[in-house]
């Protein structure tokens, strides 16, 4: 029996279908990813064996008539190609994930009397999501209070955001090796999603220069570390930013071209690393991303983007800080620059209250969920697979 994941075009929908992918597999299901090849589905999924499919999709325009016409006519024939690659398949059900392109799947696969869930990471459903709920037979939610903002004529279950566990799996000593850090000092990582994001960057490069990160001692050195996974398109940009700007930390060398105790790389498929070196987290708000730091049990100073539907990473993240686990730095109607000095502050503020760090990790730690893609796969075998023949 074959399970098709649908959805994607970032890491928040990605990985947490790969995830409940993963789970399903190890119960003896096959597995399908249909999605944009020219997106991070189209890589990440044939990287950990999962075969994939690429599909298309028109995005929905915000406005304009004659723009939403055209959209109906591309959508309608985006779901008449997937019908036609779903009749080949024969998946026992669809699973989509969010993002445009996973819409012409599940719409194709409602057409076929195939059984179709949609997973929302989110508080605040997506488009995709809530047009695609209206024809699922089960809607997976991240979040309790997303049950009001989405329309479905199916059964919905509050379950978390599936984490893959080997994000747990990483250790310090050889992530430090890896990255040419010292494991001993404090380290804070930077990330901007998968595809990065420019204020988390530019917050990252204040936090290079401040003087409290300066000497540790009269040989030179810094007091804290900074790990900065740029995102691809901003690699070279970024590590020139840093050429640049060398003298800031008192009695910092530079290294390579960067500043002493700073490593930058542009992408990161080996996350587990990542966290194992981290002891502050500087990031967006993706449910996905904050269900990694409650995993590894990370304290985190989060920017949410601006650029999302209904602010929702904002919702996201006042969560986590609520709980103590997180402090949010609004970048929405703010100038970059002086949201990045406001971010910086906070990271030299808690980089400095080793106690303080602790005490957030341990409010991260206790919201963690860390068997949502077992309990989905379950779930779905259930009421899903096990009617259909069970798995092959």
């Amino acid at each position: 029996m074959r399970v098709i994941l649908a959805g994607g075009g970032t890491g928040g929908h990605v990985y947490p279908a790969l995830a409940m992918g993963e789970a399903l597999r190890a119960r003896g299901y096959g597995l399908l990813y249909y999605g944009d090849a020219e997106r991070l589905e189209g890589r990440v999924a044939p990287e950990r064996g999962v075969p994939f499919r690429a599909v298309r999709a028109p995005q929905y325009p915000r406005a304009g008539v004659v723009g939403k016409v055209r959209f109906l006519v591309a959508l309608l024939g985006a779901v008449m190609a997937a019908r036609a690659m779903l009749r080949e398949d024969r998946p026992g059900l669809v699973l989509g994930v969010g993002g445009y392109i996973m819409a012409p799947t599940v719409l194709a696969a409602w057409t076929l009397g195939i059984p179709t869930v949609v997973h929302e990471a989110n508080v605040a459903p997506g488009l995709a999501n809530r047009l695609c709920a209206r024809v699922a037979r089960m809607v997976l939610l991240t979040y309790e209070q997303s049950r009001g903002k989405i329309r479905t004529g199916g059964e919905i279950h509050t379950v978390g955001c599936p984490v893959n566990p080997k994000i747990l799996e990483g250790d310090r000593a050889a992530a430090a090796a890896r990255y040419g850090l010292d494991p001993a000092k404090r380290t804070l990582l930077v990330v901007g999603g998968s595809l990065g994001a420019a204020t988390i960057n530019a917050a990252a490069l204040v936090c290079a220069g401040r003087a409290e990160r300066g000497a540790a001692g009269a040989a030179g050195g810094v007091a804290w570390q900074i790990l900065h996974i740029t995102g691809p398109r901003y690699l070279e940009e970024v590590r020139g930013q840093y050429g640049g700007a060398t003298g800031g930390v008192t009695g910092g060398g530079v290294t390579g071209g960067l500043p002493e105790g700073v490593a930058v790389v542009g992408y990161e498929d080996r996350m587990g690393e990542a966290f194992a070196m981290a002891d502050l987290v500087l990031c967006r708000a993706g449910s996905s991303t904050l269900a990694e730091l409650a995993a590894t049990g990370k304290p985190s100073v989060l920017i949410p983007s601006p650029n999302v539907t209904d602010n929702h990473q904002e919702q996201n993240a006042r969560g986590l800080e609520q709980a103590g686990a997180a402090r949010v730095v609004v970048e929405r109607g703010r100038a970059g620059a002086e949201v990045a000095a406001e971010a910086a502050g906070e990271i030299v503020r808690w980089m400095a209250d080793p106690a303080g760090l602790a005490r957030m990790g341990a409010a991260a730690r206790g919201l963690a969920r860390l068997s949502v893609a077992e309990q989905v796969a379950g779930l779905l075998e259930e009421r899903f697979l096990k009617k259909a023949g069970g798995a092959s």
